[in-house]
């Protein structure tokens, strides 16, 4: 990611543009983490393109006691499964 960010920053990209990039490949490199987040965001009513990749990346999110935080109110969907109910 350093070495990602240290070319954009070669190449006059924004500051916004690098946090935006990180995001993305954050997202692609630990899909599952991120749509956990996703899937948060989106439970408080935040699409995921009206995040603010700047807090997603932060402290609250994207380190292990903040993902484990957001992971922790998140409803899987094999979890609702072994609730009870039709699993057909």
């Amino acid at each position: 990611m350093l070495g990602l960010l240290e070319l954009m920053a070669s190449q006059g990209a924004s500051e916004q543009d690098m946090w935006e990039t990180a995001l993305v490949v954050n997202s692609y490199w630990f899909p599952d983490t991120y749509l956990t987040i996703a899937t948060y965001m989106k439970n408080k009513g935040v699409e995921w393109k009206d995040v603010n990749p700047q807090e997603i990346l932060g402290v609250n999110y994207s380190s292990a006691s903040g993902y484990a935080r957001v992971a922790s109110q998140i409803v899987q969907p094999q979890e609702e499964r072994l609730r009870g109910g039709c699993g057909i």
